[in-house]
C-alpha cells in the first residue's frame, strides 16, 4: 500500500522539474519569485520545505529566511482561467463502479472542486461546458464561444446555479472529443484577449490557463486519425495545459470483464460476443496523449470519490506553487539580475530552474538611512555656509557703515 500510495500522492513523488513561473514580482529592492516543482508524470511535488530549496541571484547563492518562503497551501494563488469540458454523453447515465451515476458523481466532484477553489482565495474564473453530438431523440450540446466563454469566480452562486441546471439535464448526445477541445484552445490561446494574456509592461501577473477534459468515452467519428493528428498540430502550437480525467472501467477491466484476453483497444468496440459495448469503451491511450502533448496530467476513474481527489490534483497542477521572497544585492536602479532555483528532495539530485532575469525599476529602493541623513546634514551645511552666514555678515557690515556715519 506504501508502494502504491507513492506513485499516486503528488506529495510523495520525487521532485523531477523545477520552473520560475512568470516574471518575477519586485517592489523597491524586494524580489518575489514562484516556484512550481512537478515529479513524474507531470505531477505536482506539494510537501517540500524550505531546506529544500537554494537560492541563486547572480550566479551566487543568497540565503532566505524561513518566513520568507512560502508553501503551496500558503501562498495566495496567482489568477486563474480554468475551462471544465464535460461529456455530456448517454454513457454519462451509466453507472460507475459503486454504483453512482457518473454525471452526478461528476458533477458533485465539480462541486467540491469549485469549494476548494473558493477557499483558497485569489482570483480564479471557472468555466463549466457540457459536450455532446446530437443524435436520435437528442439535440446535443454544441460547443461555441458563447458556451465556452461563460465564466464565473469561485465563490459565485451563479457557477452553483449553473451546476444545478446540469445536474437537472439528462445526458443524450454522442462523443465527440476533439472539435470541443480544439475551440476551447483557440478561446484561451488569443493573444489579443488581455483577460487571458496581460501586457508585457503591465504589473499584473500572467494568469495560469489551463482545460481539464472529462469523458466517460472516445471519439467515434470514422476519420478519428485524421481529426486527432488536427488536433495534435493545434496542441503544439498553443502553450494550453490540457489534464484529461478518464471515468469508466479502465482497458485492462474491460478486457477481463469481456474475456478478451488483451486490454480493450478501439477495435473491440462493437456489438457480439467477446465485444465491448460502444457505451463502455473509455479511450485511456488517447486521453493519455492529449495530456502529456501539453504537459498535463493523465487520470483514470472509476468513481465519484476517485474523480474528486483528481480534480484536486489538477487544482495543485495548476495553482500549487512556492513563493520565496529576497532583497535584491546590489539593487540600483536599473540594474539587471538573474536569478534561478535549486531544488533538492530525498537524496535526488539537485534539480535547476532555468534563470529568469529581471530589472529593478527606476522607482527602486530608497537610499540608506545614513546617505540619507548625510544628504540632510549637507543640505543644511550648504544653507548655512551659502544662505545664513553671507546675510549675516553682509547685515553687519551694513550696521557697521551705519554706526561711522
Amino acid at each position: 500500500m506504501l508502494v502504491i500510495a507513492a506513485f499516486t500522492s503528488p506529495s510523495w513523488g520525487q521532485a523531477k522539474e523545477a520552473e520560475i513561473v512568470g516574471n518575477p514580482s519586485i517592489k523597491n529592492d524586494k524580489v518575489t519569485i514562484r516556484i512550481k516543482v512537478k515529479g513524474t508524470e507531470y505531477k505536482p511535488v506539494m510537501a517540500l520545505q524550505d531546506t529544500n530549496f537554494k537560492l541563486i541571484v547572480d550566479k551566487k547563492e543568497l540565503k532566505f529566511k524561513t518566513k520568507d518562503w512560502k508553501s503551496p497551501e500558503e501562498s495566495i494563488p496567482p489568477p486563474a482561467w480554468i475551462l471544465v469540458l464535460l461529456d455530456f454523453s448517454g454513457s454519462m447515465n451509466m453507472q460507475d463502479s459503486q454504483g453512482t451515476k457518473k454525471i452526478t458523481g461528476a458533477i458533485n466532484a465539480i462541486r467540491q472542486f469549485t469549494k476548494v477553489l473558493s477557499e483558497r482565495g485569489g482570483n480564479t474564473q471557472i468555466s463549466i461546458v457540457p459536450f455532446g453530438e446530437p443524435g436520435t431523440n437528442c439535440q446535443g450540446y454544441g460547443v461555441n464561444q458563447e458556451t465556452l466563454d461563460k465564466f464565473f469566480a469561485a465563490n459565485d452562486f451563479k457557477l452553483q446555479n449553473h451546476l444545478d441546471y446540469l445536474a437537472s439535464v439528462t445526458p443524450c448526445a454522442s462523443t465527440n472529443l476533439y472539435e470541443p477541445l480544439q475551440k476551447a484552445i483557440k478561446l484561451l490561446a488569443n493573444p489579443e484577449d488581455t483577460r487571458f494574456y496581460v501586457p508585457e509592461n503591465s504589473p499584473q501577473p500572467q494568469p495560469r490557463l489551463s482545460i481539464i477534459l472529462l469523458s466517460d468515452g472516445y471519439h467515434n467519428a470514422t476519420n478519428e486519425q485524421e481529426d486527432f493528428q488536427s488536433l495534435t498540430t493545434l496542441l503544439k502550437q498553443n502553450n494550453i495545459t490540457v489534464h484529461t480525467l478518464g471515468y469508466g472501467l479502465t482497458p485492462e477491466q474491460l478486457g477481463q470483464k469481456y474475456k478478451l484476453g488483451k486490454p480493450a483497444t478501439r477495435a473491440d468496440v462493437g456489438v457480439g460476443e467477446k465485444k465491448v459495448p460502444e457505451a463502455e469503451f473509455v479511450d485511456k491511450k488517447r486521453l493519455a496523449e492529449i495530456a502529456k502533448l501539453t504537459g498535463g496530467i493523465a487520470e483514470f476513474s472509476g468513481n465519484a470519490e476517485a474523480i474528486a481527489q483528481n480534480l484536486q490534483l489538477f487544482l495543485n497542477a495548476l495553482l500549487g506553487e512556492y513563493e520565496i521572497t529576497y532583497t535584491s544585492p546590489n539593487a540600483d536602479r536599473g540594474s539587471k539580475h538573474n536569478v534561478q532555483v535549486v531544488v533538492t528532495d530525498k537524496g535526488s539530485p539537485p534539480i535547476q530552474s532555468s534563470v529568469k532575469g529581471y530589472t529593478i525599476t527606476v522607482f527602486g529602493r530608497s537610499l540608506p538611512l545614513t546617505v540619507r541623513l548625510t544628504m540632510v546634514a549637507c543640505i543644511l551645511a550648504a544653507i548655512a555656509f551659502g544662505g545664513v552666514l553671507p546675510f549675516y555678515f553682509w547685515g553687519k557690515h551694513l550696521k557697521q557703515e551705519a554706526l561711522g556715519d
